[in-house]
């Protein structure tokens, strides 16, 4: 008996080579590290997900132009705690454009059977690179 409603509706899926990281995850680092590191590990992740590349080039410039806002932030203000949060903000800001891209694929490769890989170290990895040069850039940049 081949009945539509007994169909499945998210069809078996090569695995990729890698498996990706759970879109929400990528939040922690986004808020401990700032906007490049949001968009390196989104971009990152869209490749594991096997993202179009206008959506991968539409995450990069993302976090671009949150870097771009947290530096003018940055000139226009003197003190350290409003540049911090300029970070956070733009951080967070550039993931949701990361889980508005990568919700849908990565619902249906964890409801194909797959598992989400740790990110864990690339996250502490990311979070502590990407904000050091980040208040690196800042201060050559700006100060």
């Amino acid at each position: 008996m081949q009945d539509e409603l007994f169909r499945p509706t998210i069809q078996e899926r090569p695995t990729p080579g890698k498996p990706p990281w759970r879109p929400e995850s990528i939040l922690y680092p986004a808020f401990f590290g700032g906007p490049l590191a949001a968009a390196t590990l989104g971009v990152l992740n869209g490749q594991r997900l096997g993202l179009s590349g206008r959506h991968l080039l539409t995450i990069g410039a993302a976090g671009l132009v949150g870097f771009g806002a947290r530096l003018a932030i940055s000139g226009a203000t003197d003190g350290n705690s409003v540049v911090r949060l300029a970070g956070t903000v733009t951080g967070v800001l550039v993931w949701l454009v990361v889980l508005s891209f990568q919700r849908a694929p990565f619902r249906a490769y964890s409801y194909s059977g797959g598992e989400p890989a740790s990110l864990v170290g690339p996250g502490l990895a990311a979070a502590i690179g990407f904000g050091v040069l980040e208040a690196v850039l800042i201060l050559v940049l700006v100060r």
